[in-house]
């Protein structure tokens, strides 16, 4: 019963081996001895049956590796039997589905290995849980690239694309990723974003595939929009809203900085513009007006609007920009395609830094025009970057770009069920 209970504990459903005894050292080693034997059916070497051609020929030692169990470490120590065949004087050990030839690793740790390479941990954090070496992981995790081998043949009807910062052996200083739209999937991962290396790329893929693209979603990187049209002949490039209303943001806050930098610094409106720059980004819609509280720089207690108000009277140039922002900001959330084209006709006293980012939104005119029509973003392709960064963070940094990659890919498609335990 012993025997049956630690082979449970261990994962071993081999019946030729068994467990003899074991205990636990002074430096928390857990070391088990064993006894692998059976009568083999024919010569591994020549094929022979064994029909008395086949004779037990010593012992030979193996230890193998366990992953840790209760926190320790279990090494067990196998007597292998050895045989020898009479026809083609070979000698063969003892095999067990326990560890494969030739290793002292088992198949258990193999397994749970590449369990926890989905968990966005470091390499030498599963060696440690594992009792094996960074090294052993790593080799495990390149033997499963040959899963993600790229699929050429296919390409989803909805693509996001993007860039994020990988690595220093990367070609390019940023990287390109692109996902599936429907099923939030991604692809892969590149290391380069020039529209060269991007149209060899995607050349690869069969025409019929590219002709299946329906959407591209994207930033308003000037690129996409010609690799579209050159690759994807049948695909409409969208604009995300996200990079829309950020471009409003920035220009916007950049405006506010400069009027801050004409004021002195010991200034009431100085400290009031810097110190409540976020609720000059909050939606005018979405402004408390109700609750009135004490605020710095105020003397008396107002509502979030009296201070945005406030806020808006120190310069007319803030007040139109502020008001060109918002009314941008909401045609995009209500999808008015007519009401977003006529606030770019009354933009006089609005500040260059917003002019300039209304010249860049007419530049992609026609792609966000797609935007207004679909309801497609970049939101889970911008939601995996957090998670690649935070893969990158945990394990201080890769040298390897592949190897990276090859991570990325096995934690985002990768999925793993674990058995829930109740009462």
């Amino acid at each position: 019963m012993c025997n049956d209970t630690t082979k449970l504990l261990l994962g071993i459903d081999d019946e030729n081996l068994k467990i003899e005894n074991g205990e636990k050292g002074d430096d928390g080693v857990i070391r088990l001895t064993g006894c692998l034997t059976y009568t083999p059916k024919a010569c591994p070497n020549c094929g022979i049956i064994n029909d008395q051609k086949i004779i037990n020929y010593g012992w030979r030692m193996t230890n193998v590796r366990f992953s840790k169990t209760l926190g320790s470490t279990v090494l067990l120590a196998l007597n292998r039997r050895n045989f020898h065949c009479k026809e083609c004087h070979t000698n063969f050990l003892a095999q067990t589905s326990v560890v494969p030839k030739n290793s002292t690793i088992s198949n258990t740790t193999r397994k749970e290995c590449l369990e926890k390479l989905v968990e966005p941990v470091s390499l030498k954090h599963i060696a440690n849980e594992l009792s094996t070496s960074d090294s052993f992981v790593g080799r495990q995790l390149m033997r499963s690239e040959r899963d993600f081998q790229t699929n050429w043949h296919y390409l989803p009807e909805v693509i996001l694309m993007d860039e994020v910062k990988t690595t220093k052996s990367a070609t390019d200083a940023m990287s390109f990723e692109f996902m599936n739209g429907e099923t939030h999937e991604l692809i892969d991962l590149l290391p380069f974003r020039t529209m060269p290396k991007l149209e060899k790329y995607f050349r690869h893929y069969d025409q019929s595939a590219r002709e299946n693209v329906k959407i591209i979603v994207t930033d308003m990187n000037y690129t996409y929009p010609k690799l579209v049209e050159k690759i994807f002949p049948n695909a409409l490039v969208i604009i995300d809203r996200f990079h829309i209303v950020n471009a409003l943001n920035r220009a916007f806050n950049k405006t506010r900085i400069r009027l801050m930098k004409d004021l002195a610094t010991s200034s009431k409106a100085y400290r009031a513009l810097k110190r409540y720059w976020k609720l000059l980004l909050v939606p005018a819609d979405q402004l408390n007006y109700e609750y009135f509280h004490k605020w710095t720089n105020f003397a008396y207690p107002i509502a979030a609007t009296d201070v945005v108000h406030a806020l808006l009277s120190i310069s007319p140039e803030l007040k139109k920009t502020y008001e060109i922002m918002n009314q941008l900001r909401s045609t995009i959330k209500a999808k008015d395609w007519n009401n977003y084209n006529l606030v770019f006709s009354d933009t006089q006293g609005c500040s260059e830094e917003m002019i300039t980012a209304l010249e860049t939104l007419q530049q992609h005119h026609d792609e966000i025009r797609n935007t207004f029509a679909n309801s497609f973003s970049n939101g889970p392709l911008e939601g995996s970057n957090n998670k690649i960064k935070v893969i990158k963070r945990a394990s201080f940094g890769y040298r390897n770009f592949f190897r990276f990659r090859a991570r990325v890919l096995f934690v985002f498609r990768i999925k793993t069920k674990r058995a829930l335990i109740t009462k």
